[in-house]
């Protein structure tokens, strides 16, 4: 696993509002799972992650079609999604150089395509809606391209309300409860 890769303009501020939304290593929620979901079926791809990029790994809120829930920062292709606030399509990874060598494309997962719409919360990405195939792909339409960019939109609303509930609930908490604040 590699521990050099290339990091975001904004790295600092990225992972600080990553980190602000604590969603990393939660439990699985069934809004996120429908978004992954749905998505599936609207592309028709086997597998779709909502990836968030930490320092070190990307780790799935979900994974939909996937037994895994994380992968070294490294070899993960959201790294390059999170670099920018513009969809990333990899339609041949092995034609890639910055994928080609990459153990998911040469390795028993045999990824054949990416694609990855960034989720982007107080203007700063902090993963991506991903698709992926282990089957060779066309690039998106227009038209899908702006569905995908929508419904990145809605997970990264997702995330954001959830951060808001969870503030709410702990400020209510506080106020009805000063003993526990």
């Amino acid at each position: 696993m590699s521990t050099s890769f290339p990091l975001s303009p904004d790295e600092a501020s990225r992972i600080s509002v990553l980190k602000e939304m604590s969603i990393l290593d939660t439990i699985e929620e069934r809004k996120f799972d429908d978004i992954t979901a749905l998505t599936s079926m609207i592309f028709d791809v086997p597998s779709v992650t909502i990836s968030l990029v930490d320092e070190t790994r990307q780790w799935f809120k979900s994974h939909h079609g996937l037994n895994v829930c994380e992968t070294d920062r490294g070899i993960a292709f959201c790294n390059y999604t999170v670099m920018s606030d513009q969809i990333l399509e990899i339609t041949d990874p092995l034609s890639d150089a910055r994928f080609r060598d990459n153990p998911l494309v040469t390795g028993d997962f045999h990824l054949r395509y990416y694609c990855g719409a960034p989720i982007i919360i107080k203007g700063q990405t902090i993963g991506a809606l991903c698709l992926l195939d282990y089957s060779e792909r066309s690039a998106l339409s227009e038209t899908q391209r702006k569905i995908l960019t929508g419904l990145a939109k809605i997970a990264a609303d997702a995330i954001l309300n959830r951060h808001l509930l969870q503030k709410s609930t702990m400020l209510l908490t506080g106020l009805l409860n000063p003993d526990r604040a």
